[in-house]
């Protein structure tokens, strides 16, 4: 069972950070709109790091160096997932704000 979430969520992230990463770099693109964009990128990158995070945790000779890099992987997941959601609402906010003020 684990697998398959395992599996599917970092299928998932992969998927959508490329995604955000491309469109994100597209010309002609407002710069707030980008910026939040690139938050959502960072909120996906987060989630695949905390997953290859707790992974290291269903290995089973769990060992110091296996429990650090692991602790590791979740802090720097969790890190990348308050600040892109952080930046993604922060911007979002100005960005309508702008739209607001040019309509």
């Amino acid at each position: 069972m684990w697998y398959a979430f395992f599996l599917t969520g970092v299928i998932a992230t992969l998927v959508s950070s490329v995604y955000y990463s491309i469109t994100a770099r597209r010309r002609g693109i407002h710069p707030l709109e980008s910026r939040m964009i690139l938050g959502k990128m960072n909120v996906s990158l987060g989630i695949l790091v905390t997953l290859l995070g707790v992974n290291q945790f269903t290995f089973e000779p769990l060992d110091a160096i296996r429990i650090i890099i692991a602790l590791l992987l979740v802090f720097v997941g969790a890190v990348n997932l308050f600040l892109g959601s952080r930046n993604f609402f922060r911007y979002r906010s100005l960005w309508r704000a702008e739209l607001q003020k040019e309509s």
